[in-house]
């Protein structure tokens, strides 16, 4: 294993490699953006097809978050939720707002979970559109 005394540099080298090999990743940004990760408990009693409804039906919703890059739906079997990228953290937490945690947690019955990263690299490993 290799240690660098310099992280940009081992990060430089990293995404370097990466480029090269184009069946890794598509594209590749360093663009420094903010993931989130929510985590919200279903209902007991609550059966997936209405989640996966409620999840449809506010998709013209998250169309519309300004900042908002990319969203991902997750459902399980006890919780729903989803991973998003913003463009700025201003722009996530303006739309995580009070208010819209109590409307969850009204639905759920408790707070959901929802945690703030950096996002410093992404990659998009689908092949390029035609």
């Amino acid at each position: 294993m290799l240690f660098f005394r310099k992280p940009l540099l081992a990060v430089v080298l990293a995404l370097s490699t990466l480029t090269m090999d184009a069946t890794r990743a598509q594209t590749i940004s360093s663009q420094k953006l903010v993931a989130v990760v929510v985590i919200a408990r279903i209902p007991t009693g609550t059966p997936r097809a209405k989640v996966e409804e409620g999840i449809l039906a506010s998709v013209p919703t998250y169309q519309k978050i300004p900042g908002l890059l990319h969203k991902v739906f997750t459902v399980n079997s006890d919780s729903y939720g989803g991973n998003y990228l913003f463009e700025t953290r201003a722009a996530a937490e303006a739309w995580f707002t009070p208010d819209l945690v109590a409307k969850i947690k009204s639905r759920a019955g408790v707070e959901p979970q929802i945690i703030y990263f950096d996002s410093p690299v992404q990659i998009d490993n689908r092949p390029p559109r035609s």
